[in-house]
């Protein structure tokens, strides 16, 4: 079972759809499924502007936000809080902007006053770059607190590439003007779909930005999506169905509960790895992702794991930068249950037993129980 942060365990009936038929994305039919597709995708925003989709992976779609919204010379605060914060960043320098950099520790979240703070002393910034859901950590920002903070003149740039799908995700409302996500992790797909959303005064700054790149260039995806239901250039059309399936089978029932699912499956985790022994890497339990938890230890202890789990057929995930040999990454971005919970604590279990330890196995469900029931 794939249990690594990205690409995610695929469901069946959603990786079939990849076998349907080829058809000619200058058709009617491409173009009914594409309109119905974007339909979903507002839906699961609740958003009116749809998102652009291209051929891509998430890194394309933050290269898209920074090719089509900022411009070399702009200021930018760039806030970051594991791996893919400082990704973000990279390539917004790639872009020639000034960027101003925010870190705070892995494991923590960023949170309004620090923003607050920094937009205070850097009075001419022109966006704000956030990351929602950082994988390398586990952490899942307070990206609606956030905003509150920041001026109505500052773009808000967010990285939603593991945050999409899993959890609320609520660009207008929360005041995002460029947000950026892929197929391959909270939309239970496989790769190679990126997506941008944009606001109207994100729209209007890419109106007076001049995009250097042709196939990220969303102005262009925009005219032809408006003037046809059709896309500049081939898309990868198996991947639309494959995503509209996926995107059913979350709309087919209260957004809310969903997520709560995915909440409460965490909780349940984070509870019986702790009961175990092991130490979350996010202390603050309102912090912690509901699609990813990373769990912090010596080095020969989160190898074992790791090398245990993968022999027994569960693939979970190393860290990332100077914690990589001290963290072990397990993703539920996929519905699981009790059965998928147990199998996961169970095969911990027997690879710390292996080990030499000797964790308590009774209390360790029952604290998983509680979190799951609460």
């Amino acid at each position: 079972m794939l249990l690594t942060p990205g690409p995610v365990e695929v469901p069946h009936h959603v990786a079939l759809e990849g076998a349907t038929r080829m058809i000619s994305h200058r058709s009617g039919q491409f173009s009914a499924l594409y309109r119905e597709l974007l339909a979903d995708l507002c839906r699961l925003l609740e958003v009116e502007e749809p998102p652009v989709l291209f051929p891509g992976s998430g890194t394309g779609a933050l290269d898209a936000l920074c090719q089509n919204l900022l411009s070399p010379g702009d200021r930018v605060i760039s806030l970051s809080c594991g791996a893919f914060g400082h990704r973000f960043r990279e390539i917004a320098l790639r872009r020639g902007v000034d960027v101003i950099p925010l870190d705070v520790p892995w494991g923590e979240g960023i949170g309004p006053d620090l923003v607050a703070q920094a937009i205070r002393a850097n009075r001419d910034t022109r966006a704000v770059l956030i990351t929602h859901n950082e994988t390398s950590t586990g952490v899942l920002n307070p990206i609606e607190l956030v905003t509150e903070v920041i001026p109505d003149d500052v773009l808000v740039l967010v990285d939603a590439v593991s945050s999409v799908g899993a959890v609320p995700c609520l660009p207008s409302k929360w005041r995002v003007d460029g947000l950026a996500t892929s197929s391959q992790k909270g939309l239970m797909c496989p790769p190679g779909l990126g997506m941008v959303w944009l606001s109207p005064r994100g729209w209007e700054r890419a109106a007076q930005v001049s995009c250097p790149t042709y196939s990220l260039d969303l102005k262009l995806y925009r005219l032809h999506r408006e003037r046809a239901m059709e896309t500049p250039y081939t898309p990868p059309v198996s991947l639309y169905f494959q995503l509209a399936r996926a995107l059913k089978d979350i709309l087919s029932h209260p957004k809310e509960t969903w997520w709560r699912d995915r909440r409460r499956f965490s909780r349940g985790l984070c509870a019986a790895l702790e009961a175990l022994g092991l130490s979350p890497l996010v202390k603050d339990p309102s912090l912690r992702s509901p699609g990813v938890t990373a769990i912090v230890g010596e080095e020969g202890l989160c190898k074992g794991i790791r090398k245990s789990l993968a022999q027994m057929g569960l693939q979970v995930a190393s860290g990332q930068g100077d914690v990589k040999d001290r963290l072990v990454r397990i993703a539920h971005y996929t519905p699981m249950g009790w059965p998928e919970l147990s199998m996961i604590c169970g095969t911990v279990w027997k690879a710390m037993v292996e080990m030499g330890m000797r964790p308590e196995m009774d209390r360790v469900m029952e604290a998983a129980l509680v979190e799951m029931e609460g």
